[in-house]
């Protein structure tokens, strides 16, 4: 249920606000599985998957320890956020 990089970079804005609304549905459904699994393939660390540690970045692995120390600080980071805030800028 995955969008290749060839079906993304051909959805322009102006696509997007004429396709109907059933189209639209669907379409979000499939952005926001996407969304999921790449945020948790970004989330993928040696300690929580198959992956060595040496596969692990310099810089993530002092982060390793603060993350099981503060796993809501990331998700409380966009808790104030409305959605006017998040629109992209039209025209």
């Amino acid at each position: 249920m995955r969008l290749n990089d060839h079906d993304l970079l051909q959805l322009t804005e102006e696509e997007l606000l004429e396709l109907p609304e059933e189209v639209l549905r669907r379409l979000s459904v499939k952005l926001l599985y996407d969304l999921k699994d790449a945020r948790e393939r970004l989330r993928q660390t040696s300690r929580n998957s198959s992956r060595p540690p040496s596969s692990d970045l310099p810089w993530d692995k002092a982060g390793i320890n603060n993350e099981d120390q503060h796993p809501q600080q990331r998700q409380d980071e966009f808790a104030g956020v409305d959605d006017h805030t998040l629109d992209t800028k039209k025209h």
